[in-house]
């Protein structure tokens, strides 16, 4: 969001230096030609009743006010570091990138058995690291066994491997892949009698 307010803040300074320049050189036909605009726009806004009128200016004011206060905020507020330092260094001072980190993670937990697929989230704060996983395992895993696992292998990865600190514990938000569809089995026919034919009493009658 920097680059954003880098490019508004530079549209605006162009912006006030094409105006500045034009009221410098012909400063007559312009404070002429604002003067006529006001008294236009004065006109225009006594002609309103108040009632009208105020609900505008408040609307105005409002939108103006929001935008002022989101440029504010993102421009006082502090992006998330991309780079972490390291703590257990001497001599020196070793930074690590935040995608590095994730690489990592990624790696580590993707050895353990039956873990299909892991996404993870590293952000870096005052206090340490935070790491967040999404873990798709396989089915007819213990989940407890296998979340403090993964929980373990993280710790591991972040304080031990990689000599940084963790600002809580991680975050592992675990999906087992559901068990497969048994297919039906076919249904079996129904038993049925064999039908007798029908007699009509005529063979009898023949033989009488």
């Amino acid at each position: 969001m920097n680059s954003v307010n880098r490019v508004v803040l530079g549209v605006l300074l162009l912006v006030a230096m094409v105006l500045c320049t034009i009221v410098l050189v012909v400063p007559t036909l312009i404070l002429d030609a604002v003067a006529r605009q006001s008294v236009a726009l004065v006109d225009y806004l006594e002609s309103l009743q108040w009632y009208a009128r105020l609900p505008l200016g408040i609307l105005f004011a409002l939108v103006l006010d929001v935008i002022f206060i989101l440029l504010v905020v993102l421009e006082v507020r502090r992006p998330a570091p991309k780079a972490i330092r390291v703590e257990k260094t001497a001599g020196g001072e070793v930074l690590i990138t935040v995608a590095s980190i994730a690489d990592r993670l990624r790696y580590e937990v993707d050895q353990l058995s039956s873990v299909l697929r892991t996404k993870p989230r590293v952000s870096g704060k005052r206090s340490g690291v935070t790491v967040e996983l999404d873990v798709e395992t396989a089915t007819g895993i213990s989940v407890p066994e296998k979340a403090a696992q993964i929980v373990e292998t993280a710790r591991q990865v972040v304080e031990e491997k990689m000599g940084l600190k963790l600002a809580r514990p991680p975050k592992v938000n675990l999906r087992v892949v559901p068990y497969p569809k048994a297919p039906k089995a076919p249904a079996e026919p129904k038993y049925r009698a064999p039908s007798l034919p029908e007699d009509s009493g005529e063979g009898f009658e023949e033989m009488l």
